[in-house]
């Protein structure tokens, strides 16, 4: 059973597999509170994810470096639900962190004005404010395409057939209705996720090949 080593070289004992959520409420309440991922091993990983064996684990917050980051791509997956409200045969591309920021490309059978940005902007508010759990599922390949070819999602599918080995266990990432897909880690709650603001939209080839459809870029 686990021996967890934090950062001051103290170690917690356990009789069952833990997670870095887990070994934060044994420290106590208001560090659970603050947790946004683990660390374990010099890996980042979810705060849900488990630990099995004997390991060592620095708990990441909001006041961490690595802790804004996840921040940052939650809030893409974010954009990603409010956008689905919106307009629901939205096609979900790829939602990466950038510096100072995230951004995520679209396939929208419309362009985007700045009404619109401001619409999506209220819709994420919205949704943020209402402090959901983020359900992380570990799946097989072929339930996460069996997930999204029946989503209608072609973009996540094309990933999952070119990008992804067919014996690995994608992440999905659970926002109320709506499901990405990412290697993660990101935040347990959206209460993390309160303070964004959309800047711009642009043009963006998927996988960045001008033969390639144009998707729209949404700037976070």
């Amino acid at each position: 059973m686990p021996v967890i080593t934090l950062p001051d070289g103290s170690q917690r004992h356990f009789d069952h597999a833990v997670s870095p959520m887990d070994v934060a409420l044994d420290i106590g309440p208001g560090l659970a509170k603050a947790t946004i991922a683990g660390r374990v091993n010099g890996e980042l990983v979810d705060a849900c994810d488990p630990i099995e064996t004997d390991s060592t684990l620095s708990i990441i917050t909001a006041k961490d470096e690595e802790g804004l980051e996840i921040i940052r791509h939650s809030c893409a997956h974010l954009l990603g639900h409010a956008i689905k409200q919106l307009w629901p045969n939205t096609k979900m591309a790829i939602g990466p962190v950038v510096d100072n920021g995230f951004y995520y490309d679209v396939d929208l059978d419309h362009t985007l004005t700045q009404e619109d940005i401001d619409a999506l902007e209220k819709r994420m508010h919205e949704l943020a404010e209402k402090n959901y759990d983020v359900i992380k599922k570990k799946v097989s390949w072929h339930e996460a395409r069996e997930t999204f070819v029946k989503r209608g999602e072609t973009y996540k599918v094309s990933i999952l057939d070119e990008n992804i080995a067919h014996d690995d266990k994608p992440g999905l990432y659970h926002h109320e209705e709506y499901i990405d897909m990412c290697r993660g880690p990101h935040v347990p709650n959206m209460r993390f996720c309160h303070h964004f603001k959309l800047m711009k939209t642009a043009g963006a080839y998927w996988r960045g090949d001008s033969n390639n459809k144009m998707l729209q870029r949404i700037y976070g």
